[in-house]
């Protein structure tokens, strides 16, 4: 059985963040046999890790093994499962973008995605960025998946068949967690 470290990987990414920002002179070498011994401890077949500060990469490593029962390690360039904390990520970097004042929540999503479109044509453009953002379009709890999951479609042609999907609730009457609408806040 494959065992599942994609959220330790993303855990032990933002708690080495937490320490490098706090201005604490850090033992990179100490860091470096911690996180070894953590992929033992922990129980978890492997784990990447990039620690940045003021831009800059400053420190970086790989443990343990890619898959477990194999023998490749993970290097800069292993894929890892993070599943919905990518949602997080998004969210964030949207986030910033307002700050930045380079969009609005209230902005509405056709502004940036011309072809973008719901089960209804006043929903398609009355949709804004924070609806999307909060699961409030009206779709099912994972409306679209099978659009995306295990599909070679780029993230265009998977918004343009969300206009296919039939709607649960009323637009922002329900609450439907959908992969689908961070896909779209992504592009």
């Amino acid at each position: 059985m494959k065992k599942l470290f994609f959220s330790i990987a993303t855990f032990v990414f933002v708690s080495a963040n937490i320490v490098a920002q706090t201005g604490t002179k850090v033992d990179l070498k100490q860091l470096d046999k911690y996180y070894t011994q953590m992929v033992i401890d922990w129980d978890i077949p492997g784990v990447s890790i990039g620690i940045v500060k003021d831009g800059k990469l400053v420190f970086s490593g790989n443990y343990g093994v890619v898959e477990e029962g194999k023998k490749m390690k993970p290097d800069e360039n292993t894929l890892y499962a993070i599943a919905s904390n990518s949602k997080a990520f998004t969210s964030t970097i949207i986030g910033m973008l307002v700050q930045e004042g380079k969009l609005d929540w209230n902005d509405k999503v056709k502004k940036y995605l011309p072809y973008f479109e719901l089960y209804d044509p006043w929903v398609s453009n009355e949709v804004t960025v924070r609806d999307i953002l909060s699961h409030r379009v009206g779709l099912a709890e994972f409306s679209g998946d099978l659009i995306w999951y295990k599909s070679d479609l780029t993230a265009e042609e998977i918004i343009k068949r969300a206009k296919y999907l039939s709607k649960a609730y009323d637009f922002r009457s329900g609450y439907g967690y959908s992969n689908l609408m961070y896909i779209t806040a992504g592009d």
